[in-house]
């Protein structure tokens, strides 16, 4: 699965009395990894393991490592012996779990990435598992994709782009009034976070998380909008052109999926 320093590290922190499980996520777990990926690995623990566990262990496989992150989960972040970055995400298959039924047994969507959690738990590879706990994990959420699901991240994010007043494209028009290029960057992440939920949504597809969205898209979404690459290009390369040519390439983008919405009735032709 990798390298024997990576596989040692896997085998010293599954012995440790506090871990459940061990599961493999991101490009590696899928075979689309290339030069640049790391590992993604996530330690589900039903305490924590000591720090100085943590760095006696790390220290024997990792040429470099950062002990206990705290910028977004749990994390121990380092280099492996051989070269390759390695992130060790500390988790609790309860609150995985909770998470999971909030959205895909509740319906409840969020402003951007609703399934992420989703997709990273069925894509992963269970690396070590003795009670079978993320197995079972695995299975209860091996679901289609539910319809109410769809539609209420459809609901949630669509008016956010244009038609409501916080909505993105209205956000971004103000900040160009201002020239400030710091809100417009931070908006339009917003609208494309929100615009990829959509999309990946309506495809029945769970979200894969920020890497490599328009190739996942061509690749997964059956369903894509009129000009689809272009339009996210476009997008991009006009955030750095400090011009209004901006709100007219995201009216585009807007429309085309507006009419793929209205074609595929997720929303009424106005």
């Amino acid at each position: 699965m990798g390298s024997s320093c990576f596989d040692e590290l896997m085998r010293s922190l599954s012995v440790q009395p506090e871990v459940e499980a061990i599961l493999l996520a991101g490009s590696r777990a899928v075979n689309t990894d290339d030069a640049l990926s790391d590992y993604d690995v996530y330690i589900y623990a039903n305490a924590e393991i000591p720090l100085s566990i943590r760095e006696e262990i790390t220290a024997k496989y990792c040429s470099y490592m950062e002990i206990n992150n705290q910028f977004w989960e749990t994390e121990d972040d380092g280099i492996l012996n051989d070269g390759t970055e390695i992130e060790l995400i500390y988790r609790d298959l309860n609150w995985l779990d909770e998470q999971l039924e909030r959205v895909l047994y509740q319906h409840q969507a969020s402003t951007g990435y609703s399934t992420c959690f989703w997709s990273n738990l069925i894509n992963s590879k269970i690396i070590y598992d003795p009670k079978g706990s993320a197995r079972t994990l695995q299975e209860k959420y091996s679901i289609k994709y539910p319809s109410e699901l769809i539609r209420n991240i459809v609901n949630k994010n669509y008016p956010l782009l244009s038609k409501n007043m916080p909505a993105y494209r209205n956000q971004i028009s103000k900040a160009i009034k201002r020239n400030d290029f710091i809100s417009v960057n931070h908006r339009v992440a917003e609208f494309l976070a929100s615009y990829f939920d959509i999309l990946f949504a309506i495809n029945e597809c769970p979200h894969p998380g920020e890497k490599k969205l328009i190739d996942q898209a061509n690749s997964n979404c059956i369903k894509l909008p009129v000009l689809f690459e272009k339009n996210m290009k476009d997008l991009i390369f006009q955030v750095g052109q400090e011009s209004d040519e901006i709100l007219s390439v995201i009216d585009q983008a807007i429309e085309h999926l507006t009419s793929l919405l209205v074609k595929e009735g997720f929303l009424v032709k106005s």
